[in-house]
């Protein structure tokens, strides 16, 4: 796992793994920094301060959260810490581990230094977004995004395709109310069929398409596209579609 260059800020949660235990404070390398900083008693649950040498075992790691610091040192706070906060920190921690693994297995794919890879990428990312995974998620719809990280074609291409390797696209769900109706006889026929032709216009976009009925002439919409940037034309074919055999009377999206 890389090593930040500077020191945590107040209120930043960080990472730490237990050194040693005095009488009334803990000792904590912090992972993210190779820096040390105390947990004193005083921000230590209750429970956790019965159990101080049970709890507080060499080598175990917790998420705490900093309240002092400063390059004289660095005071950590574990009651300020609450199980979300606990659990967003976890997932930070092992997202940006995965991305500094993405780093290293390009440098070997290369045959160029980690570290000197790593001066190109990850501290470049860093000083920009302050974390790496977010960015390199992004960038498997969107590799232009990495553009400004000035790579040759061969090591944005090697790094692209590691991303794609090891990163899935977090899915997301797109929520459309679509007012649409038939005024002919055979209506709810007319209807049924547009729904099954919407079906096979889409069948190309690697989209999930679930439609509702909400009410006369409504129906929600909900839209979960493999490559989320897509959406505006998945859009587009719905709108086409209805205007082609409907009365199409508006869509909005659902927030």
């Amino acid at each position: 796992m890389y090593i930040r260059k500077n020191i945590p800020e107040i209120g930043e949660f960080v990472i730490g793994t237990v050194e040693s235990t005095k009488s009334h404070h803990v000792i904590f390398k912090l992972d993210e920094y190779n820096l040390n900083a105390d947990l004193y008693t005083t921000e230590i649950n209750r429970k956790e301060v019965r159990n101080f040498k049970v709890v507080f075992k060499k080598n175990r790691k917790f998420v705490l959260k900093v309240i002092k610091s400063s390059k004289s040192g660095i005071n950590l706070s574990l009651r300020k810490v609450g199980a979300g906060q606990e659990r967003a920190k976890q997932e930070e921690y092992r997202n940006e581990k995965i991305a500094d693994e993405i780093i290293n297995q390009t440098s070997k794919q290369l045959k160029i230094k980690y570290s000197e890879l790593f001066k190109k990428t990850g501290d470049k990312i860093l000083e920009k977004y302050d974390l790496i995974y977010p960015l390199f998620q992004e960038s498997i719809d969107n590799p232009d995004i990495i553009d400004f990280l000035k790579l040759t074609k061969k090591n944005k291409d090697a790094l692209i395709s590691n991303i794609k390797s090891r990163i899935s696209v977090k899915e997301k769900t797109f929520k459309y109310n679509f007012n649409f109706e038939s005024t002919k006889s055979n209506g709810i026929v007319v209807v049924k069929n547009t729904v099954k032709k919407i079906f096979e216009n889409l069948k190309n976009e690697k989209v999930k398409l679930e439609i509702k009925y909400m009410g006369p002439g409504k129906y929600r919409f909900n839209i979960t596209p493999k490559n989320n940037k897509k959406i505006s034309k998945i859009i587009d074919i719905i709108e086409k579609t209805l205007r082609k055999n409907l009365t199409y009377l508006g869509v909005r999206e659902i927030k």
